[in-house]
C-alpha cells in the first residue's frame, strides 16, 4: 500500500510539472499590443485611402480572423508588403497579439469594435 501511494504522489507531481511546463511555453497574446501594432502596421494600408481594402476588427467575424492568421492566409501574404511600407517586419509574436484584437473586437465578439477603437 505505501508503494502505491508513493507512485501516485510521484505521478502528481510530474503531471503538475507538465501543466506548469505548457503554461510557461503557450505563447501570451496581448491584445491591447495588438492594437497599437495594428494601427500602426496595418491601417497603413488598410485605411481606406489606398488600393488595399479598407479593414478594421468588425470587418471579419472572429472565426475570419482566425482563418487570416493561418500559415497560409491572407495576413502571411502581406507582410512583405507592410515591411516595405513600413520598415518594419512584424514578428510571429507581433502577429499573435494583433490576432487577438481582431478576434477580441470582431463583428460577432462581446466587445465588437466601434468608433476610435
Amino acid at each position: 500500500m505505501r508503494n502505491d501511494r508513493k507512485i501516485k504522489w510521484i505521478a502528481l507531481v510530474v503531471v503538475g510539472l507538465l501543466v506548469t511546463a505548457f503554461a510557461v511555453a503557450a505563447p501570451r497574446v496581448n491584445p491591447r499590443k495588438g492594437k497599437v501594432f495594428y494601427k500602426k502596421y496595418c491601417r497603413v494600408c488598410h485605411d481606406g485611402s489606398t488600393e488595399a481594402k479598407e479593414m478594421s476588427p468588425i470587418t471579419k467575424t472572429m472565426e475570419q480572423w482566425g482563418r487570416a492568421f493561418k500559415a497560409d492566409g491572407k495576413v502571411e501574404s502581406h507582410l512583405n508588403v507592410a515591411k516595405d511600407k513600413t520598415g518594419y517586419d512584424l514578428t510571429e509574436q507581433d502577429l499573435l497579439d494583433i490576432q487577438a484584437y481582431l478576434i477580441q473586437h470582431a463583428a460577432d465578439s462581446d466587445q465588437p469594435a466601434t468608433c476610435g477603437n
